[in-house]
């Protein structure tokens, strides 16, 4: 086996599709293998399913980044070249050979693809490079931009960038559903978060480009992480800054889905105080998937517990969307969902963190949490409990 392709997958199934149909168009020479490691992602089973038996499939449990993953590949691969794909690119025809060719040969001992557009592109910020699948068996523990940077200063010869290999960016086609300069926007989209620069929020902003053609939006991203706020003060924050007639909280574990937006808007333009996207693929609930809503101005301003604050600051990090829930049931307006919009979550990943500390903190903070909601609403204790 000359050359096993080692393609890392967090999510996105449109563009692991056109992945997938580049890497099957490739001519059968040089002999190689293709090994996809579903890094934890949500929405890709049945895109795998369809992939099983034509090429190993490694799922991970935990998302643990692309240098782990390929690790892992890397432990099963048959090719004598380990070639890692980097957000999941279109590949040309012809883009295997050259880099076989330039590492078999010893020519160089890291060979990275061109991206089609942007010749001048460092090979470091390549979306594709191969290397002997021994110099990929021990990566440092890295972002995943930097790993293979930090691959090719680990290599005992030159890298460097082979013209002759090409691919497609992934993301590229997205960038004729931007809109015009100087557009005011419609909808403000508000993304609480512990790490702005996570892989994670980087492909919510990307699904959010992606997916979001048919209104002008805005996106505040607010980093609450150093040190962490928990999910009311950012969401609160994040809303004074919104310019949009209409609001959308979304965790950064989501992943909105082509045509999710003119259907929540019309809801809220019916009558709606709230509406929201149904989840799929995933775990949903029906009287409130507080994880992405959609609000109105005229919501925001009726149904704020004090100026500036939509959620009550009492609730820190849970039972705020459950305190939203109860006020809006009160007031007669219950969350509308909405079956035309649809979204993937991938639940709890924006709480989850291995750090002891925050994760003491997070404990102890829902727990206090929970004392004050009980306090604030007691009939409605139990219906807490009951819906998890």
């Amino acid at each position: 086996m000359r050359a096993t392709v080692v393609v890392h997958l967090q999510g996105g199934p449109e563009q692991a599709l056109r992945c997938f149909e580049s890497l099957a168009m490739l001519p059968p020479e040089p002999e190689h293998e293709v090994i996809v490691v579903d890094d934890a992602s949500v929405g890709l089973d049945d895109l795998l399913a369809r992939l099983e038996g034509d090429v190993k499939v490694i799922r991970m449990e935990h998302r643990a980044g692309l240098a782990k993953s390929v690790e892992r590949a890397a432990a099963e691969a048959e090719g004598e070249v380990l070639v890692m794909l980097r957000g999941a690119p279109e590949v040309a025809h012809g883009w295997l050979a050259p880099l076989v060719e330039a590492v078999t040969s010893g020519h160089l001992a890291g060979a990275a693809s061109a991206t089609a557009g942007d010749p001048g592109e460092h090979l470091v910020s390549s979306y594709a490079l191969a290397v002997a699948r021994g110099a990929a068996s021990k990566l440092p523990p890295v972002p995943d931009d930097h790993v293979f940077a930090a691959l090719c200063l680990s290599l005992d010869g030159r890298a460097g960038q082979v013209p002759a290999s090409t691919l497609v960016a992934p993301g590229t086609r997205m960038g004729a559903a931007r809109r015009a300069p100087g557009e005011d926007p419609e909808v403000s989209i508000v993304i609480p978060t512990l790490d702005a620069a996570s892989e994670r929020v980087r492909a919510c902003v990307s699904a959010i480009h992606r997916a979001t053609p048919e209104a002008p939006y805005e996106i505040v991203l607010v980093d609450n992480g150093s040190p962490p706020q928990g999910f009311t003060a950012p969401v609160n924050s994040g809303l004074r800054a919104a310019r949009g007639r209409y609001a959308v909280v979304m965790n950064d574990d989501v992943e909105v889905l082509p045509g999710w937006w003119p259907p929540l808007r019309e809801a809220l333009d019916g009558g709606a105080s709230v509406s929201f996207p149904v989840t799929i693929d995933g775990a949903m609930r029906t009287d409130f998937a507080a994880w992405c809503f959609a609000v109105s101005v005229e919501t925001l301003e009726r149904f704020s517990v004090e100026p500036g604050e939509f959620f009550d600051p009492r609730f820190r990090v849970w039972y705020q969307d459950t305190d939203l829930l109860a006020r809006l049931r009160d007031a007669g307006t219950p969350p509308v969902c909405v079956e035309g919009a649809q979204i993937r979550h991938g639940l709890s990943e924006t709480v989850a963190s291995d750090d002891p500390e925050l994760k003491a903190w997070i404990a102890d903070t829902v727990a206090s949490d929970r004392e004050a909601f009980v306090a604030k609403h007691p009939d409605a204790q139990l219906a807490r409990v009951a819906i998890g």
